[in-house]
């Protein structure tokens, strides 16, 4: 059995998640346009981010915001060694149960050309929104409602 467990983001913290986050979404960033190296490296906002931690070894973070009517799923990483695992699917399952105790939709923003987008879909959440660059997408308890009502029945 994994032991996966959150622990609080800290200042010293930072050079590990930029180092960490270049590596994993550079790629997909660079498909669409210019990596910015100050822009990414101001989004550690290391109050709202859970560094994601196996048997005590840092494999990840997680960037959740509780805003007035919604939570924002501002990023989930893993390191590519720990993806399709099961982890982040567990951990977004546990982010939208809070949602839904929260009585509050979960939204988040990902890169069009992040594979991950499928994994959302699985997960019951809906795009409400395109930009130039990446979808917002949503999951509520209405969302998956109707989501499951358009389905054909057999």
């Amino acid at each position: 059995m994994m032991n996966i467990t959150l622990r609080q983001a800290r200042p010293e913290d930072v050079d590990w998640l930029d180092e960490f986050y270049e590596g994993l979404m550079r790629p997909y960033v660079e498909l669409t346009h210019d990596w910015d190296e100050k822009r990414f490296r101001e989004i550690y906002n290391t109050e709202i981010i859970s560094i994601i931690q196996l048997d005590g070894e840092d494999i990840g973070m997680l960037k959740i915001e509780k805003r007035k009517d919604h939570i924002y799923l501002g990023d989930i990483q893993l390191k590519e060694a720990f993806q399709r695992r099961g982890i982040g699917t567990s951990l977004i399952r546990d982010v939208i149960e809070k949602a839904k105790a929260d009585g509050l939709p979960l939204r988040l923003r990902v890169l069009k050309e992040n594979p991950v987008v499928e994994l959302y879909n699985r997960l019951g959440f809906v795009k409400t929104k395109e930009f130039k660059h990446c979808h917002e997408l949503e999951w509520s308890a209405q969302t998956v409602e109707a989501a499951n009502e358009a389905k054909p029945h057999s």
